[in-house]
């Protein structure tokens, strides 16, 4: 795991928690951060790696360690961030951007989902199916050329467990997604929150490349701590 600071000086903390592939030498994440840099927040940026064997060590524990030692005051986590940032244990308003509570229902078939839970394999064998118009209209060539193509049966079998025993998500916390979202489970963000959680914006996966992310930023920082 690879985390970073910005603006050193800013207030209050925040702790954004990027999502599966997301670097920080791409555009569209150095768009998020700068945003929320230009909003006064001093802020700790998570960059994953894209292939683990274990949620708990890799991803939780190291997060859990980061959040403990700058206790921020708001936390952003954006779709494998956002299934990351709720195993935390914190107190800081929690802001989930298209959450990987689940695998979008089309991307997986039955018979996968049965056979790659029972492949200990750690090779990256299996094709990744995203394609690039999903994440949104802002990803550029670089982004998309460094996105993994593949992972392994072992990296899918961490996150299935992870999204089945997801800690219950906090009443106050906020939800932004995209009806046009087909990488992350609509299904699982509306079972896990109420209505009112929720905001919807114009764009597909990542709000930080979606068509309208000048206008749908401005509510991400509305509902974030001042």
């Amino acid at each position: 795991m690879d985390s970073r600071t910005f603006n050193e000086s800013g207030k209050p903390t925040l702790l954004f928690i990027m999502g599966f592939g997301n670097r920080f030498d791409s555009a569209t994440v150095g768009w998020m951060i700068d945003r929320l840099t230009d909003a006064g927040y001093r802020v700790h940026a998570v960059q994953f790696p894209t292939d683990i064997t274990d949620f708990e060590r890799e991803y939780r524990r190291p997060v859990q360690r980061l959040h403990d030692e700058h206790e921020p005051a708001g936390i952003v986590g954006h779709s494998l961030g956002g299934l990351v940032a709720a195993f935390l244990e914190t107190s800081a308003k929690e802001v989930y951007l298209s959450p990987w509570w689940g695998i979008y229902e089309a991307k997986v078939s039955a018979w996968e989902r049965w056979l790659v839970l029972r492949l200990p394999f750690r090779a990256r064998i299996l094709p990744i199916k995203t394609r690039r118009e999903e994440l949104g209209v802002h990803v550029s060539d670089h982004e998309w050329e460094q996105l993994p193509k593949r992972i392994s049966p072992v990296f899918i079998t961490e996150i299935y467990r992870a999204q089945q025993t997801r800690p219950s998500i906090s009443n106050d916390a906020v939800v932004f997604a995209s009806l046009s979202d087909t990488i992350v489970s609509l299904h699982a963000i509306g079972t896990a929150v109420s209505s009112d959680q929720i905001r919807l914006y114009d764009g597909k996966h990542q709000l930080f490349s979606a068509s309208d992310r000048h206008e749908v930023i401005d509510e991400v920082v509305a509902v974030l701590p001042a």
